[in-house]
């Protein structure tokens, strides 16, 4: 299978700042960072992959919500790495082709063929007032934009031709201009010129993911993306899922298999199955209603449930979901908590351990047991492991699960590739 390892600050879990187990004073340091990347690294996950989001959350005021830069935390931990992934996710709404090209060219570059582009089109709606726009673009048109937003990158990745630098002392000729061209794409949203400012990157083109489920999303990834990060519960729509992006991808002309799909998970664990709980209990008693009620407020889109009583069962707002918004993962939270009749403060409590991501909580084994059947049915073709906090959350579970799925042959020992995309094809 294949695992990358979703860091996010000090871990998914709301207000886990409050807890021994994190030490806040270092999230802005290349230590952080640098202690996660080669956790994971010892491990022989895949890849890192840091999220990103454009605008500060209103719960600042009594949770950790900073976002910086994931190019530059990426470009940094180049340098105190080897061998590990480097995923990072840039907006196709609000940045530019030939950007987002330049960086993701400069940072395969740096690790030597180790760097990914997380393709997301940005459905938080207060990210519009950082880039002088006064509303959000709905769906269906963020992603036509981002679609001619990744054509034209592949077309600057492609813009240098292999071996178009030749570096030749004698006859004075450092590259060959034949091999280097202009792309003159001219479309509805971009017309760019080209040719990149770099040479071809080492991995030829830096792997692409793709964060989402929505049809639209799906159809996105089907055409570009070699990974899938999605959230899901049940196992069996998680096996529909995965026939879809592959059914997809063979109609766009690509190997059925071209496709990893990754779910979220967030392994809490313990020696025992009642450690495993008291930590899952003392984790969800730091968190702030408040503070996870304005995520959720961003994540629908606005939606404010503040006023309900946390009691009372969970009200279906699926039709308030304005048409900026992410459809998947509020639709999943949703559709799960009338199902299984949730109160508001269930959801709470789930989606502030997780980020609305499934939660599993027990030993080693257990969560080992419940990986492999996802693997081993079809449900999965490995996970984003999203530790509730860190770097102690990763730790826990490249130390105990890690050789776990290592012996049973779920999970490699030690890495055959050098680089991202031999990685994903291992």
């Amino acid at each position: 299978m294949h695992l990358a390892v979703f860091a996010q600050g000090l871990g998914a879990a709301h207000s886990v700042w409050k807890s021994p187990r994190t030490s806040p004073g270092r999230l802005h340091t290349l230590e952080h960072w640098a202690e996660t990347a080669r956790t994971a690294e010892e491990g022989k996950l895949d890849a890192v992959f840091v999220a990103d989001a454009l605008v500060l959350p209103d719960s600042i005021g009594s949770d950790v919500g900073e976002r910086p830069d994931p190019v530059s935390v990426l470009s940094a931990l180049s340098a105190v790495t080897s061998r590990i992934g480097l995923i990072g996710t840039s907006s196709t709404t609000y940045n530019d082709p030939f950007t987002v090209a330049r960086q993701f060219a400069t940072l395969d570059h740096l690790s030597n063929g180790r760097a990914g582009w997380n393709i997301v089109t940005t459905a938080i709606a207060g990210a519009s007032g950082n880039y002088g726009s006064a509303e959000l673009p709905e769906h269906e048109a963020r992603y036509e934009r981002g679609e001619e937003f990744v054509e034209v990158v592949l077309k600057l990745w492609d813009s240098w031709e292999p071996g178009a630098i030749a570096a030749d002392r004698a006859s004075g000729v450092y590259a060959d201009r034949d091999r280097i061209h202009q792309i003159g794409h001219r479309g509805k949203h971009f017309q760019v010129r080209g040719p990149l400012t770099l040479p071809r990157p080492p991995q030829g083109r830096p792997l692409l993911a793709q964060a989402g489920s929505s049809p639209t999303g799906l159809n996105l990834a089907a055409r570009f993306a070699d990974m899938v990060f999605t959230t899901q519960y049940d196992p069996d729509a998680a096996r529909t899922l995965v026939r879809t992006v592959r059914e997809l991808s063979a109609a766009k002309g690509r190997s059925p298999h071209d496709v990893k799909v990754l779910p979220g998970l967030t392994p809490v664990l313990g020696r025992t199955e009642d450690e495993a709980r008291e930590l899952a209990r003392e984790l969800g008693s730091l968190i702030s209603p408040e503070a996870t009620l304005s995520f959720m407020r961003q994540a629908f889109g606005g939606i404010d449930l503040s006023g309900y009583d946390l009691d009372e069962p969970f009200p279906d707002v699926r039709k308030q979901l304005p048409a900026h918004a992410g459809v998947s993962r509020p639709a999943l939270l949703i559709s799960t908590a009338l199902d299984e009749k949730l109160t508001i403060s269930q959801v709470i409590q789930r989606v502030g351990l997780s980020i609305g991501h499934r939660c599993l909580v027990g030993t080693p084994d257990r969560v080992a047991d419940d990986m492999a059947h996802w693997f081993e049915t079809h449900a999965a073709d490995g996970f984003n492991v999203i530790p509730a906090d860190l770097p102690g959350g990763l730790r826990d579970f490249v130390a105990e699960v890690v050789p776990r799925l290592q012996d049973r042959g779920l999970f490699r020992k030690e890495y055959q590739g050098g680089t991202l995309r031999e990685h994903l094809s291992g």
